[in-house]
């Protein structure tokens, strides 16, 4: 009986040093920079595709949208734990989309329309 508890010891020990261990070790979670857009920003690409040019960036968490009036883009959300939210006009019907966080989307005006606004919430999901 003695040994058993001793076995049951060493095991606790060693689950609670290993624990310790993983706690210690773990760092924050942080979102890195994609395609060229650095953490904590939204970024809009010229050309449909994250390799055209950074045409915009945003960062502040906002109530309303913030105004753009861009065709034939590409966004992408470094942020870890913000959506984003994207209007857009097309055919005079206004239509939104959400972005997830540390997620980026291709669109194109063929498809899309215009995008005209960009909010960025402090929801994590959309």
């Amino acid at each position: 009986m003695r040994s058993l508890f001793k076995k049951a010891s060493s095991v606790a020990a060693v689950a609670a040093s290993m624990a310790s261990l993983t706690i210690a070790g773990a760092s924050a979670a942080h979102a890195d920079s994609q395609y060229g857009c650095q953490y904590p920003y939204v970024c809009i690409y010229a050309g449909g595709t994250v390799n055209g040019s950074i045409i915009g960036m945003y960062r502040d968490v906002t109530s309303g949208y913030q105004n753009t009036s861009r065709t034939n883009v590409a966004v992408v959300n470094t942020r870890n734990d913000d959506t984003v939210w994207l209007r857009y006009v097309s055919g005079g019907t206004t239509y939104y989309s959400c972005l997830e966080p540390a997620t980026s989307i291709y669109n194109s005006a063929s498809i899309y329309g215009t995008l005209t606004g960009i909010r960025i919430s402090d929801s994590a999901t959309c």
